[in-house]
């Protein structure tokens, strides 16, 4: 199927119909990576986390738990209907004191000691105050 005379063979044609689409395509990609934003990576950090429970052993909803750092911001939650708290903390060596505290009840205090992206479980029995 060649043709003398400046005309080109069917080979020819296909090429120039693929480096045709190349050319659309190849800026088309440039310009999807461009705009892409990369992809961060998931922030690290370290758990204290825990259970408080009444002196009947059931789970105790609704109690204040208090995470003072050594240094740093103090961080407050209540404790989940399951009875359940969580602190995420920077994933570094640091020390902790965690303190439950309810109506009625004797507060509690442990210390926590996290050395790096670790999870630290804690729990606690609230013993009433009469």
């Amino acid at each position: 199927m060649r043709k003398v005379r400046g005309t080109t063979t069917g080979i020819d044609h296909r090429l120039l119909g693929l480096l045709g689409r190349a050319v659309l395509l190849v800026p088309g990609l440039a310009m999807l990576m461009l705009l892409a934003r990369p992809v961060q990576a998931a922030e690290e950090y370290a758990l204290i986390a825990g259970t408080v429970f009444r002196a009947s052993g059931h789970a105790f909803p609704g109690v204040e738990v208090t995470l003072q750092p050594e240094q740093g911001k103090v961080q407050k939650t209540r404790s989940s209907p399951r009875g359940e708290f969580t602190f995420r903390v920077p994933p570094k060596a640091g020390r902790y004191t965690v303190s439950v505290k309810a109506a009625g009840h004797r507060s509690e205090s442990k210390p926590v000691e996290v050395q790096a992206d670790e999870r630290v479980d804690l729990s606690f029995l609230m013993e009433s105050d009469k």
